[in-house]
Order: structure tokens, then C-alpha cells, then sequence
């Protein structure tokens, strides 16, 4: 399977290089025997999934029909045991992406300092102010900054600054907490320092659960096989996932959903740079595809 980059010493370190190949593989499996389901067999290969941008995109297009059953997962996520599987997650954690930029004035830092006006100091501020937000009686919540840009040279009052944030929290109603919180920091620290600012949302996910009779009917399916050690109904994950939103979708209208695990002895932290994992686990990825499709069709 090609599952590896054709730029030498490049990968995703998640794992999403090996579910495109799973995919490719079912796919081709499926295409050989069509004549033996019965129904639609519809494959997403979501974009823009590590920013949390893939999945709204895709419903907001309209391209989707109903859907009576559907299925996500993810290679190792929470799961490191590489003969171990998962019908099902909790936990996922809904999130906010979004970018912030701040506009100042530039002028020489010796020669004119009272001239200009400092985007590079709002931004400390601003990122400061970020990480005293309170945490909440209702779940946990999370707030970071990835990246800061600012300034153009040493001697220079830096005019422009940006920010690279997201927020989380155990409910979305924890999420829009923290995002408004957020978002009110950057209005009044900005106004402080006399900084024009704008936000601009890059992406979100949504905290939302599986199916019950669907992880059951999975598991029970997966368990015949017999080719995993260690079964599992669910796996609280602690992660963010986009593919919420189509969870949310097919369930609001009265089809079913869930998100499978599979193990696959993963070396390193994901988005590590030693990250990697068994290309046994995806064999058995396709079969349990092979497997749930041909039970349910």
C-alpha cells in the first residue's frame, strides 16, 4: 500500500496517511464485489481534518443524502495496543480554531517610540490575558496559542501582529465559553493599546456521541472475526475531531454513527516526529470495514 510520502523524509505523524490507504484498498475490495450489496456505499476522504475545517464543509455543500449508517476511525488514537480494537469513542472534546491579527503603527523604536504603536506588546498582553481565562465548574477547558508573528526588525515598533489560537472545552457549550472569553480579551486589550484587531474562525469541532446500538452491533460483528485480543465498546479519546459534525448530521436525521478505534502499536507521540505504526493494523482496518459492510448491506 502506498501509504508513504513520495517527498522523502515527509509524513503527516497522525495516521492519516494510513487511513487514505485503507480507504483506497476498501474501495477497491468494494468496486470487485459490488454485485454482491445491496444499497450505497458512499467513501469521504475528509480535507482540511487537522485544522477542523473538512467535515462542515462537506454538509454545508448539500452533497450529502440521508445516511442510515455511518463510520469514522482513526489508526492508534488513545489505543497503542496493536491487537486491539474499539467500536466506539467518547470524549471528544469540542474546539474553536481561530486566527487573530492586530494593527498598529511602525515607527523608530529610539527616534520616535511615543509615534508608534506597539502590535507585538498587545499581543503578549492578549496572550496573557488568554491563559488567565477561569476554568469552569461544568468540565474541563483548554486554551492555546501556536503561533505568534509580529515585527520586522530590530529598531522598528512592530505595526503587525498574528496569532494562530484554539480553544476547548468537555461540552461545546464549554468551547463557546472559552471562545467568548477569548474573543472579549482581544477586543478590550486591543482598544487598550489602541490596536485595530479582527478574528477570524478557522475551524471547529463539535463534542458529540456515538450510537449505542450501532457501537453494539459493531462490536459484536468485530468480536466474530476474531482477530484482536483486546475489544473494546468505546475509548475515551481527549481529542477533537470535526467528524462530529457528520455524526451530528446523520443522527439528527434518524440514521446512526460511530467513530472505531484501531490499535496499531504506534512508535512515538502523534505528530511526532518518530511517529509510526504497524501496516498490519491497516490490513485489519480493511477487513473490519469488509467485514461491517458486508453484515449491514
Amino acid at each position: 500500500m502506498g501509504f508513504s510520502s513520495l517527498n522523502d523524509g515527509y509524513t503527516h505523524s497522525c495516521g492519516h496517511d494510513g487511513h487514505i490507504s485503507i480507504g483506497l484498498v476498501f474501495a477497491e475490495i468494494i468496486a470487485e464485489n459490488k454485485n454482491l450489496f445491496k444499497g450505497k456505499i458512499i467513501l469521504i476522504f475528509q480535507a482540511a481534518e487537522e485544522g477542523v475545517r473538512g467535515a462542515k464543509a462537506i454538509i454545508d455543500k448539500g452533497v450529502l443524502p440521508k445516511i442510515d449508517y455511518m463510520f469514522g476511525g482513526h489508526l492508534a488514537l488513545s489505543l497503542e495496543e496493536k491487537s486491539s480494537f474499539s467500536a466506539g469513542s467518547t470524549g471528544f472534546f469540542a474546539s474553536k480554531k481561530f486566527d487573530v491579527t492586530l494593527r498598529g503603527k511602525s515607527s523608530h523604536a529610539a527616534n520616535s517610540p511615543e509615534k508608534g504603536i506597539n502590535a507585538l506588546l498587545a499581543a503578549t498582553s492578549i496572550i496573557n490575558g488568554f491563559y488567565s481565562i477561569p476554568r469552569h465548574s461544568q468540565g474541563l477547558t483548554m486554551i492555546n496559542v501556536g503561533v505568534l508573528k509580529a515585527g520586522s526588525f530590530r529598531s522598528v515598533i512592530p505595526e503587525n501582529a498574528e496569532m494562530q489560537v484554539e480553544v476547548r472545552g468537555e461540552s461545546n457549550e464549554l468551547s463557546n465559553y472559552m471562545f467568548e472569553e477569548a474573543s472579549n480579551i482581544v477586543e478590550n486589550i486591543s482598544k487598550a493599546h489602541k490596536c485595530q484587531y479582527t478574528i477570524t474562525e478557522a475551524g471547529s469541532a463539535l463534542s458529540e456521541d456515538c450510537s449505542p446500538e450501532l457501537v453494539d452491533k459493531l462490536y459484536d460483528i468485530v468480536e466474530g472475526m476474531g482477530i484482536y485480543n483486546n475489544l473494546y465498546k468505546t475509548i475515551k479519546i481527549k481529542g477533537s475531531e470535526d467528524y462530529t459534525y457528520f455524526m451530528k448530521y446523520v443522527t439528527e436525521m434518524g440514521g446512526q454513527a460511530t467513530y472505531m478505534l484501531w490499535g496499531a502499536d504506534i512508535k512515538d507521540s502523534f505528530h511526532g516526529g518518530g511517529f509510526d505504526f504497524s501496516e498490519k493494523s491497516m490490513m485489519n482496518a480493511v477487513k473490519v470495514l469488509c467485514e461491517l459492510i458486508k453484515n449491514i448491506l
